[in-house]
């Protein structure tokens, strides 16, 4: 069995049980195929925990606003799409610094959204090699805070998700 059969799928699985009545009807996001999946990989730079390339390739995982927050799933490509505006804006606004001199959060090339706001904030994957690779955290698209992780990885999120109610909210003491 691979991981996506005792991590993402089975906690996938458990979300959809657990919630089917709300995601029944609602659109889907687009799986990526695993060589979709390398491809992106390479033209990143950047390796990908083995629960984001499962979480990538789900099938019937529902576009709707289901994780807390709320924020709805996005397929791969409009993943790929919104990290190269953030960078472009990254980019646009140079470096900034707060009033104590210190450089002021910044999206990184490491990161990489898995699911959108209505609002345009995102849930990004941590790529950075370190403690936090592989974690869930809040990018806000207008301050620029990231805080710290909201979950470890996408399986612990899905974990959490499948156990609370329908009107429950991201962890917060994370």
């Amino acid at each position: 069995m691979t991981s996506i059969d005792h991590g993402v799928r089975k906690s996938w699985d458990r979300v959809a049980a657990r919630h089917g009545d709300r995601l029944r009807g609602t659109p889907v996001r687009a799986a990526a195929d695993k060589d979709r999946i390398r491809a992106a990989e390479a033209d990143l730079g950047l390796a990908f925990p083995a629960e984001v390339r499962d979480w990538w390739t789900l099938d019937g995982v529902s576009a709707d606003y289901w994780i807390p927050g709320p924020f709805a799933p996005v397929d791969l490509e409009e993943a790929l799409e919104t990290r190269e505006i953030w960078l472009r804006v990254a980019e646009e606004e140079g470096d900034v610094f707060d009033a104590n001199g210190e450089p002021e959060s910044r999206f990184l090339p490491s990161f990489l959204p898995i699911a959108m706001s209505p609002g345009g904030d995102g849930l990004v994957i941590d790529l950075r090699p370190g403690d936090f690779y592989g974690a869930v955290l809040l990018w806000d698209h207008e301050t620029w805070v990231l805080a710290a992780p909201l979950w470890d990885s996408v399986a612990a999120m899905l974990g959490d998700i499948a156990m609370l109610g329908d009107n429950a909210s991201a962890p917060s003491d994370r």
